[in-house]
């Protein structure tokens, strides 16, 4: 596993979501909050392997990865330089998780009038015609990985566990792959003991062949080391920032989505997870035209991996899940 340096530089204003929520160990925590602290800092980040024969020289080989770490909130508001404003229109990668259950909600997906990502559950029975129809409407499919959580919540057949043999977490992977065609990566489904595995998560994404080489880490806990692990071996890597639907109620989901845009306007971009409820896709049927006509631009995360490159300096988020 390539070893890690940190390394954090000073001079660049930045604003930093700090996001709380209930519980360390839980997947579905029951609630998020949002504290805006502007501090001073900026950060270098691993750069994006993109050729094949280095991505595997990475992942077997010794070479020094470098990722960020934000500058601790210290310095007083008086002392903080303005924020640069981004110079493209902000941009929302909006992720559906739990895909592939209710083709209802499928059919609903597909007619939202803007690019967004599925994540499908590999056992849902339609799961490759479901990813078909995804594709079909612009959206990009990962595959919604079962990962085992902390207490007795089922994640599903098939799911990835502490303990499996090297050759079994790689055959429920390539399983998971091959149940959504088309997958440009995989994000976590539950996961909140798997996922603070470093080893485990070694294990699972060495498995991942590069036409799929993206992971999403869902922060289900904040001790979460499936970003760091998936730097490590060179694969794209993104991060939720928010989830949407913790709260299933109208008014909260439309708050968190205000929250989006507001992050997107500070950073340029921002990272949201909501589910398939049917209040979740009311909400986002009346707001998308809104968003759009305030300045949004809707991504996929293919394409949000293009945006968050390593030379683009961007604001911080600070992401702690108790």
């Amino acid at each position: 596993m390539a070893s890690v340096v940190v390394a954090a530089a000073y001079g660049l204003g930045a604003i930093v979501f700090s996001i709380a929520s209930a519980d360390a160990t839980s997947d579905l925590p029951d609630r998020t909050l949002i504290d805006f602290a502007a501090f001073a800092g900026d950060g270098t980040t691993e750069r994006t392997l993109e050729r094949p024969a280095e991505r595997l020289a990475e992942r077997s080989g010794s070479r020094t990865v470098t990722y960020a770490r934000s500058v601790p909130p210290t310095a007083r508001a008086s002392e903080i330089p303005a924020p640069a404003i981004p110079a493209a229109r902000p941009r929302i990668a909006l992720v559906i998780d739990d895909v592939g259950l209710d083709l209802a909600a499928v059919d609903r997906l597909a007619d939202l009038p803007v690019p967004l990502t599925s994540a499908i559950l590999p056992y849902a029975e339609h799961s490759v015609q479901v990813a078909r129809e995804m594709r079909q409407a612009g959206h990009d499919v990962l595959v919604h990985m079962p990962m085992e959580p902390v207490g007795l919540a089922d994640p599903g057949p098939n799911a990835l566990r502490i303990g499996l043999s090297e050759a079994d977490i790689e055959a429920r992977i390539l399983w998971g792959l091959a149940r959504v065609p088309g997958a440009v990566g995989i994000n976590n489904h539950m996961g909140s003991r798997f996922t603070r595995d470093a080893e485990a998560m070694r294990l699972a994404l060495s498995a991942v062949p590069d036409e799929a080489g993206l992971f999403l880490d869902s922060v289900t806990t904040s001790q979460s080391r499936g970003a760091l692990v998936a730097r490590g071996l060179g694969l794209n890597v993104l991060e939720r920032d928010l989830f949407l639907d913790h709260v299933q109620d109208a008014s909260a989901i439309e708050a968190r989505l205000a929250d989006a845009e507001a992050l997107a306007e500070l950073r340029g971009w921002a990272l949201v997870i909501g589910h398939p409820h049917d209040v979740t896709l009311d909400a986002l049927e009346a707001w998308i035209d809104g968003a759009q006509a305030r300045g949004i631009d809707f991504i996929t995360v293919s394409e949000l991996v293009q945006h968050t490159r390593p030379d683009q300096p961007q604001a911080q988020i600070q992401a702690s899940i108790r």
